[in-house]
């Protein structure tokens, strides 16, 4: 058997609130990821057309908990664009659909087998070209933080890892803290307590593992890193 792989894309996209469907890129086509693969367009034709029927929209990756199904399912230029209904009438559709609209819920990642595959050793990178796709989950982005900060960092130039933690944390317990005023079950209350747990670790490892500068230390830099350090200090005491 396979080995079931998963890759995250971009975030959500659309929702529309009333009937509960949500639009987003499950994989993006042309980009290394943190495992050195690039995913080529084609790599889910075949799957759809053979499969498209039987995959599902899930959380977290729990084959045991679908919450919806998949309305469209296309390979465009950018990557694998799906369109899924959310269950809105059981407790986990809505659960999930509260988690999306409070921006919890941030990412999108697809479940998969590598069928066919070519390893490109001038570049050191692995072409997917064909995959057999299970299911595509609605995730956290605190399952791959550090690479998302990178990422982020990258691509809007901001100076330093700090500031772009700085801005996750506190757009991601904004998120929570607008999650729990609102009526939630105990299941989602559990995955609100993974979460924050979650971020707890991550500010615990800027803290006990601050990022090495290669420049010599000034005296506003040294003040500027200890107040980000005092912030992750009382998050971690006070969450």
């Amino acid at each position: 058997m396979r080995e079931l792989i998963f890759k995250s894309a971009q975030s959500i996209g659309d929702v529309d609130e009333e009937k509960g469907i949500v639009k987003g890129l499950g994989s993006v086509f042309g980009n290394v990821d943190s495992d050195g693969d690039i995913i080529e367009k084609g790599a889910y034709t075949k799957t759809i057309k053979e499969n498209r029927s039987r995959i599902k929209y899930l959380y977290q990756h729990r084959l045991d908990q679908p919450v919806g199904t998949m309305k469209e399912l296309n390979e465009t230029n950018e990557g694998l664009e799906f369109v899924a209904q959310i269950a809105l009438k059981t407790r986990l559709g809505q659960d999930v659909f509260e988690m999306i609209k409070a921006g919890v819920l941030t990412e999108n990642s697809v479940g998969f087998a590598t069928v066919k595959q070519q390893f490109n050793k001038a570049e050191s990178v692995n072409y997917i070209k064909e995959v057999k796709l299970y299911e595509i989950s609605a995730v956290t982005l605190a399952a791959n933080p550090l690479a998302f900060i990178n990422e982020v960092k990258a691509k809007d130039g901001m100076d330093s890892k700090e500031e772009v933690l700085n801005k996750y944390l506190t757009e991601r317990f904004e998120a929570l803290e607008a999650l729990v005023k609102s009526n939630i079950s105990d299941e989602l209350g559990l995955a609100v307590e993974f979460e924050i747990k979650s971020l707890k670790e991550l500010a615990l490892r800027e803290i006990t593992e601050p990022e090495t500068e290669s420049h010599s230390a000034e005296d506003d830099e040294a003040k500027q890193k200890a107040e980000e350090l005092n912030m992750y200090d009382y998050l971690i005491k006070n969450l």
